[in-house]
């Protein structure tokens, strides 16, 4: 015999059951087989996302992405234009100042677009139709940079354009690396040799803004696995000796620890290295009363980061001896300066312009003034060689304004504008300092 269970129908009373389709995501569905571009734009405009269904939002998100993949290929387009015309002077500024992004990520947005239009036409196809996103496209012009062969490249191309939909753009950069092994193994290893040169260790302040930075080594792969087992060997061991900190914490003081024994010679048989004539320095700046343990206020790597009151009590203890004293201007935050006339800067005047803006004061650059150039805005003998006239560049806006692609001006506060051949201006100022936005006493007389 067979039993029916029915449920009462109170069971069901007060229970809010969602829908499972919207107009608006009716429309979405019909939008998979509509090209990406100004249409599509229009669609997803008219869109209420608080009306859409839990369901239908996935789908709404892959609209968006087509699109962003949509004007990602417009914006190479443009950027590939620009770099190719004859009149062009100093494109890489000029994409920079429009997309106020760095120059370096400029050259290499330029570098990229060029080489995706002329050798993987079809793949840039695709991203303006939104099958690929630009992460998609610069993983796979990232994989086959070295290769110069056009049927080579037509036949990875291939491969690519062949794969599943939906891969991420690690697999789809997977993909063309397979292929490129199997077409050409020996050309795999040329590139893979020729990589290696293009070693390198950057600097990535955080940006936000809690004293913390990373440095990233892109080495050699036996290289950087000989530096992450020296790291985690430093760590084991301190934790060993019972070091209570994290094994995070101690992977990180390693490196700075044998970097700090080379930049003060205690790890090399001969001297400290040098730089403009003068010791490396690495600078802290605080407030007075917070050197005299007056206030709580925390310390800072200019433009870095902030460095906690806890620690700059550590350092007073213990390297009093080399603190150096750096005195700013209370109503701007300016370091002040002082001047002295000779072609050649001295090694207290680079000191003194590099502490001044911290970075290059090309716009947008996130090199640390001791790595750039101390340059004249205005050729030495016209403009002195002093404070106030000698600002740091580094090497791509400094051989940029050799080149007339770009002028500089320096006014009385410091303030530097860099303005390129297309008429595009920005202006950089010297490094406030201040911790607080406190105004400063006022200089006129009060009743008594």
């Amino acid at each position: 015999m067979t039993m029916i269970d029915v449920i009462p129908q109170e069971f069901f009373d007060g229970v809010p059951v969602p829908p499972v389709v919207s107009l608006d995501g009716e429309l979405l569905g019909a939008l998979d087989e509509a090209p990406a571009g100004p249409w599509l734009a229009e669609m997803l405009a008219a869109v209420d996302v608080s009306r859409l269904t839990t369901f239908e939002l996935p789908s709404y998100l892959r609209q968006c992405s087509r699109m962003q993949a949509w004007a990602g290929a417009q914006l190479a387009a443009g950027v590939a234009e620009l770099a190719s015309r004859r009149d062009a002077v100093g494109p890489d500024k000029d994409v920079a100042f429009a997309l106020s992004e760095p120059v370096g990520a400029a050259q290499r947005r330029i570098w990229w677009s060029r080489r995706l239009r002329r050798w993987l036409p079809a793949v840039w196809r695709r991203m303006a139709a939104g099958d690929f996103s630009e992460r998609h496209v610069t993983r796979l012009v990232e994989v086959t940079a070295g290769v110069s062969d056009p049927e080579l490249m037509a036949k990875v191309e291939q491969r690519v354009l062949a794969a599943p939909a939906g891969k991420t753009a690690d697999e789809l950069a997977r993909v063309a690396r397979d292929a490129l092994k199997r077409l050409d193994p020996a050309g795999m290893q040329r590139r893979a040799k020729a990589a290696r040169e293009q070693a390198d260790v950057s600097f990535y302040p955080d940006r936000d803004g809690d004293g913390m930075g990373d440095v990233v080594i892109h080495a050699p792969i036996e290289d950087a696995t000989l530096v992450k087992n020296g790291v985690d060997a430093y760590a084991a061991r301190a934790k060993a000796a019972g070091d209570p900190r994290p094994i995070g914490v101690l992977r990180a003081e390693a490196p700075a620890r044998w970097a700090s024994d080379f930049l003060t010679g205690h790890s090399t048989r001969g001297s400290a290295p040098r730089a403009g004539g003068r010791p490396i320095e690495i600078g802290i700046t605080l407030p007075l009363r917070t050197a005299l343990g007056l206030d709580d206020l925390p310390g800072e790597a200019p433009g870095l980061g902030i460095v906690p009151r806890t620690v700059i009590a550590e350092m007073i203890r213990t390297e009093l001896p080399k603190l150096r004293l750096l005195v700013i201007d209370p109503d701007n935050g300016r370091l002040r300066h002082r001047a002295t006339s000779a072609y050649r800067p001295t090694a207290d005047q680079v000191a003194q312009v590099r502490a001044t803006y911290v970075f290059s004061v090309g716009p947008g650059s996130k090199i640390l003034a001791v790595r750039c150039d101390t340059d004249h805005p205005e050729p030495w003998p016209v403009g002195p060689t002093a404070i106030g006239h000698l600002l740091p560049l580094d090497r791509t806006w400094h051989e940029g304004k050799t080149k007339g692609e770009l002028s500089v001006t320096v006014d009385d506060t410091g303030s530097v504008t860099v303005t390129t051949a297309t008429g595009q201006s920005r202006t950089v100022t010297p490094y406030d300092y201040r911790m607080t936005e406190d105004a400063p006493p006022s200089t006129e007389d009060h009743d008594q």
